[in-house]
């Protein structure tokens, strides 16, 4: 079974455009669901983001793997919007996700069911946004184990350099 990352460096053929499947970048990329947003931090970056409403379902889905059709179906059963609304704003986000390298294209990555759609009333779409943080860098990209000095972390070693 082949994991959306191990498609992309074992350098397995993928698609090109938004056809393909996409899944979270799980190497470099770490998130929580909490009760109306879920919350990602990028190792590689140090930024962390949140997403909630249309952008936390479309993450829910992109952990296990999603084409974009698929997520178009399913935030189309949940919200209400008009014909092409969804494709269009799905299309958009999982540019933004990819330009932040938090999701990666991996067409022969193993799929997981989606979820069933609640049944309660389809909700008012809003557009998939996603909060962009990058005021924890500095802490996020330390190394803990050779970057701090007697102390401890997150006391990083002065720099003598300069």
């Amino acid at each position: 079974m082949l994991s959306c990352y191990d498609v992309m460096t074992q350098g397995a053929e993928v698609e090109s455009g938004l056809t393909g499947k996409y899944c979270v970048n799980g190497r470099m990329i770490i998130s929580e669901l909490f009760e109306d947003e879920v919350v990602a931090v990028n190792f590689e970056t140090g930024s962390y983001y949140g997403m909630s409403g249309a952008a936390m379902d479309a993450w829910r889905l992109l952990q296990n793997s999603a084409s974009p059709g698929e997520l178009s179906d399913y935030l189309g059963r949940r919200y209400a919007a008009p014909d092409g609304v969804i494709a269009r704003d799905v299309s958009e986000f999982l540019q933004r996700l990819m330009a932040e390298k938090l999701i990666l294209e991996g067409s022969q990555a193993e799929a997981s069911p989606l979820p069933e759609t609640p049944q309660d009333e389809r909700r008012p779409w809003q557009k998939p946004e996603l909060s962009v943080y990058e005021d924890m860098q500095d802490l996020l990209l330390l190394d803990p184990v050779h970057d701090v000095d007697e102390t401890g972390w997150p006391a990083r070693k002065p720099d003598l350099t300069g």
